[in-house]
């Protein structure tokens, strides 16, 4: 009975997710442990470029993405891909062809941008961004792109 009991805690401590002990242990919630987020100079201007982008202010909201690349930071690969979905986003609301054939061109410069930086990053937040998100934008503009020169 003993060993079995030995060997269940065992399995239970290499399939439990590692904090798990530690946050029942003190009845503390997992935001106690959580690790804090160092923000950085690119990701403090990519987000608020985001929220200009959100009230409609594109143009100054180009020039805080602008600003957080030249930064060079560790968010880098998410400033490009910010800006890419706000041109992608521009393009997809634009009565003009040739607006969004320009819109659409510069996202897909910018996804890839995204997605070689990232893959050039051992960082696994750097590397999920590469795999998933960016590469189905890209798609989705590079698909935009080919209707609209092709119409």
């Amino acid at each position: 009975m003993r060993k079995t009991h030995l060997l269940i805690c065992a399995v239970l401590l290499l399939f439990c997710p590692p904090g798990f002990a530690q946050q029942s242990s003190r009845g503390g919630s997992a935001k106690q442990d959580a690790p804090k987020v160092v923000e950085t100079e690119d990701m403090k201007l990519a987000m608020k470029a985001g929220k200009l982008e959100t009230a409609g202010k594109y143009d100054e909201a180009l020039k805080l993405y602008a600003q957080a690349i030249d930064v060079k930071g560790p968010f880098t690969p998410f400033v490009y891909h910010n800006r890419g979905m706000l041109y992608l986003h521009r393009a997809k609301a634009s009565q003009d062809q040739q607006s969004r054939i320009a819109d659409l061109q510069r996202a897909i410069d910018d996804f890839q941008t995204s997605i070689r930086l990232g893959a050039a990053s051992k960082e696994e937040l750097n590397r999920g961004l590469e795999k998933v998100a960016t590469r189905a934008h890209l798609e989705e503009a590079t698909k935009l792109l080919a209707s609209e020169t092709h119409d």
